[in-house]
């Protein structure tokens, strides 16, 4: 199997057509719905593993940190504005942790943090 010349190139790609797809796929509805949810993130998480097989498996790694550190700085600056200045930054309606954060945004912080990871590579950081 051929790799790729840039996986990081291709990987924001797959990552935009899917986010722009789960949008066409759903954009006229109101309310939450897990197939909606699931068509956001499905694509760069398949492309994630992907990645990881054919490349290294640091790539996983990666996504799995970074939705890790991701959740966490989330949960801390929603919390620490909340006590300075009691107000909150954002709400969370469904699976929510402490009212900071959710557990639906913890893949995409994975997705997030594997753009930036193949951002600092391609700057050479």
């Amino acid at each position: 199997m051929e790799k790729l010349s840039n996986p990081g190139f291709v990987f924001l790609i797959v990552t935009l057509v899917g986010f722009y797809l789960a949008y066409l796929y759903g954009h006229k509805t109101r309310k939450f719905r897990w197939s909606e949810y699931i068509a956001i993130f499905i694509w760069p998480f398949l492309f994630v593993i992907y990645l990881a097989y054919s490349y290294d498996y640091k790539i996983l790694t990666m996504f799995l940190v970074s939705c890790f550190v991701g959740t966490i700085l989330e949960f801390l600056l929603g919390l620490a504005y909340h006590k300075t200045l009691n107000k909150r930054l954002w709400t969370y309606d469904r699976l929510g942790i402490g009212g900071y954060t959710s557990w639906l945004s913890v893949p995409m912080w994975g997705i997030g943090g594997v753009v930036f990871w193949f951002l600092g590579k391609t700057l050479g950081l």
